[in-house]
């Protein structure tokens, strides 16, 4: 960074477009690295250098390396297993979480209300048992997300949603260029009732989704990293960066992976 230079997103973008696969100049600054904080992100000073590295890094980041960066420090890799994108788009921020029954697809839409720009919706449902015989106990599916919520989402340019449960209205999302996350897809909803919470924590079988938490998404599944660790997980990952980096250049040489990794 030059002392005294003004950085705007347009002189940035043209720093970026020089150095694209220079990650390693743009983030060995060690003054840099004491601001990896997840609040960086919702800065509203957004022309600072600090706000545009921190979205560089996490746009040219995976979530195989946030789950790898995770597991090194905590051994838990931070995967919500079984949620997929839908939409096959990137999304990650800090997380607004609701929860309520999978016949409720109006608090879906108080989640939208309470989400700011650049946040992400984490939607937990609870399946609904609708036959009293025990002996026949079903449990109804039905999606409380889809093209009216995430249209509605994407008004208020929140980053994507999360839905632990179904999500509807699929070859309407593709076009609509919004990124969604669910277990399954089906096409009826349910009511708008509006009786579940939001932003309390969530438990799900391995993790507990608390309001500020951070979570990313891409094709290759959803991590989830607690807000405290969130600067640790994003200097990891730079580190990670770093290694892959080179042991991609080793490969070119012609040296063997087995041989990199010290397994022979």
């Amino acid at each position: 960074m030059i002392k005294n230079e003004k950085l705007t997103p347009k002189t940035f973008m043209k720093r970026i477009s020089k150095k694209k696969s220079d990650e390693n100049k743009i983030f060995s600054d060690e003054n840099y690295l004491k601001y990896l904080s997840i609040e960086k992100l919702y800065d509203k000073k957004k022309d600072s250098e600090y706000y545009y590295n921190l979205k560089h890094l996490i746009n040219s980041t995976s979530s195989s390396e946030i789950s790898d960066a995770l597991f090194s420090l905590t051994n838990n890799n931070g995967v919500l297993e079984g949620l997929k994108s839908i939409s096959g788009l990137k999304a990650y921020g800090r997380v607004v979480t609701s929860e309520t029954s999978a016949d409720d697809w109006g608090t879906s839409t108080l989640a939208i209300d309470e989400a700011e720009e650049g946040e992400v919706i984490f939607i937990k449902t609870q399946p609904v048992n609708y036959s009293e015989d025990s002996n026949f106990k079903k449990m109804k599916g039905a999606a409380v997300w889809g093209e009216l919520t995430s249209l509605a989402a994407k008004s208020k340019k929140i980053a994507g949603t999360f839905v632990w449960g179904y999500v509807r209205d699929i070859d309407n999302l593709t076009g609509l260029n919004y990124p969604v996350f669910a277990l399954d897809t089906c096409p009826n909803a349910g009511v708008a009732l509006g009786q579940g919470t939001i932003n309390k924590s969530i438990h799900l079988a391995n993790h507990s989704i608390n309001q500020g938490d951070f979570i990313f998404g891409d094709k290759s599944g959803v991590v989830l990293v607690p807000n405290a660790l969130f600067g640790s997980v994003m200097k990891k990952v730079i580190d990670i960066k770093r290694n892959e980096k080179n042991i991609r250049e080793d490969i070119r040489k012609g040296r063997s992976l087995s041989e990199i990794t010290e397994l022979k």
